[in-house]
């Protein structure tokens, strides 16, 4: 004989839940809105001698703790009230994809859109499987700037083979654009402005390249004492380098066909050279926000 559960035997309920050892006396009405695999499944419910007098559908659920259903059930119902956190969200986003609880999926997926730098590779894992793709973009952006750390994570062979094919396609890409950053040096389709002095500005901007490249290396051996930087410190790095040269800019001393360079020319081969790099999402209006490399969700 099960036992009542104590937080969710409702003396007007018509329906049965068994779990484990767990009766729970709930509202078909309620329970049909918020999920249409309980509507077709109350269909299809045994009966449950719920007392001597009433004899009420039953339905077991076999694919979860009481415990785990029971603070599920103080989620959806009005009555009572447990919020998302890092202990339930797994069971809860499990529970509210099998039966097809939207309103449990979209909560959990807000509390992982505020939550997600807390626990980066359980977000991506969990956003990976139920299609979050603001989370699983903001979380593979700290995930990928430390992947050493995370792939040795036991967690981390739970997400999908895409995924790590994903991570790691984007890791390998970045790593072989820094080690291949001198090839930035052979520019393709730069077209001058007419009046420019064709000969002189490409001198100029050999020079400004081995500048850059000069500055860059310094600051980089600088900062990682023999110690491979992250993503995120390289690009901080060469940031700062470019910064630079555009106060030249900001001073007045660039002519057309510098501006034509540094700024249309130059973004483009960067961005193409290193791939698309962005501030987290609530970091974005941050003047020194640091900048990450990501992975987005693919239909």
């Amino acid at each position: 004989m099960s036992q009542k559960s104590s937080l969710h035997y409702y003396e007007d309920g018509d329906v049965i839940l068994i779990v484990q050892d767990t009766a729970f006396c709930l509202h078909q009405n309620y329970l049909s809105m918020a999920s249409k695999v309980f509507r077709d499944m109350f269909s299809c419910a045994t009966s449950y001698m719920a007392d001597e007098l009433h004899e009420l559908p039953r339905i077991n659920i076999t694919d979860t703790s009481s415990l785990a259903f029971e603070n599920f059930l103080s989620f959806i119902y009005p009555q009572k009230f447990v919020s998302i956190t890092w202990d339930n969200i797994e069971e809860f986003c499990r529970i509210g994809d099998k039966y097809e609880f939207s309103s449990v999926l979209e909560a959990a997926e807000k509390f992982l859109e505020s939550h997600f730098h807390e626990n980066p590779l359980l977000s991506l894992i969990l956003s990976d499987r139920y299609y979050f793709n603001i989370v699983y973009k903001e979380s593979s952006k700290l995930v990928l700037n430390e992947l050493q750390k995370y792939r040795q994570n036991s967690q981390f062979l739970l997400l999908s083979y895409k995924t790590k094919s994903a991570i790691f396609e984007r890791y390998l890409d970045f790593t072989i654009s820094i080690t291949t950053i001198r090839s930035l040096k052979q520019r393709k389709n730069f077209k001058h402005h007419s009046l420019c002095s064709l000969t002189k500005h490409d001198q100029e901007i050999n020079k400004w390249y081995e500048t850059f490249f000069e500055k860059y290396e310094m600051l980089n051996n600088t900062n990682n004492n023999n110690i491979m930087l992250s993503p995120s410190k390289s690009i901080s790095i060469i940031i700062k380098c470019l910064m630079e040269f555009w106060s030249d800019y900001i001073n007045g001393t660039w002519s057309e066909c510098d501006y034509r360079f540094f700024n249309d020319y130059l973004a483009e081969q960067f961005v193409s050279h290193f791939g698309n790099f962005e501030p987290l999402k609530n970091e974005k209006s941050k003047k020194d926000a640091e900048h990450y490399m990501f992975i987005e969700l693919k239909d």
